[in-house]
C-alpha cells in the first residue's frame, strides 16, 4: 500500500509529463484504488498490458523524481514549515511584537496553503 501511495505522490507532481494513456493507468492503479485486472477490463485491455504500462509509468515517474527532486523538496519544505510553526509558538512575544510575531505565523499559513 504504502508502494501504491508513494507512487501517487509521484503522478501528483509529475503525472503531466507521462502520456495521458500512462497517467490515466496510474491514477485509476492509486487515485482509485483499482486492481489491475479490474482496470484491465475497464479499458478493454489485458492484465500484463496494464502492469507493463504501470511499472514503466513508474520507472519514469521515479526517474523524474532522481533527477528533478521536486518531491522530495517539497517534503522538505513541509518539514521545516512545520518546525517553524513550533517555533513561533513557543515565542512569547515583547510588547509590541505581537503584530510581527502573528504577521509570521500567517505567512507561514500562507506559504502552506500555496504548497498543498
Amino acid at each position: 500500500m504504502e508502494k501504491r501511495f508513494e507512487l501517487g505522490w509521484l503522478l501528483d507532481f509529475y503525472g503531466p509529463l507521462l502520456t495521458g494513456h500512462r497517467r490515466e493507468l496510474v491514477r485509476l492503479y492509486c487515485d482509485e484504488d483499482l486492481s489491475l485486472s479490474e482496470i484491465a477490463e475497464q479499458l478493454g485491455i489485458s492484465r500484463q498490458g496494464v502492469y507493463d504500462a504501470v511499472r514503466k509509468a513508474e520507472a519514469q515517474l521515479k526517474g523524474y523524481e532522481q533527477a528533478l527532486g521536486l518531491l522530495k523538496r517539497y517534503r522538505d519544505m513541509q518539514t521545516e514549515i512545520e518546525n517553524c510553526k513550533a517555533q513561533l509558538d513557543q515565542i512569547e512575544p515583547a510588547s509590541g511584537s505581537e503584530a510581527a510575531l502573528q504577521a509570521a505565523k500567517d505567512a507561514l499559513r500562507r506559504i502552506e496553503g500555496i504548497e498543498r
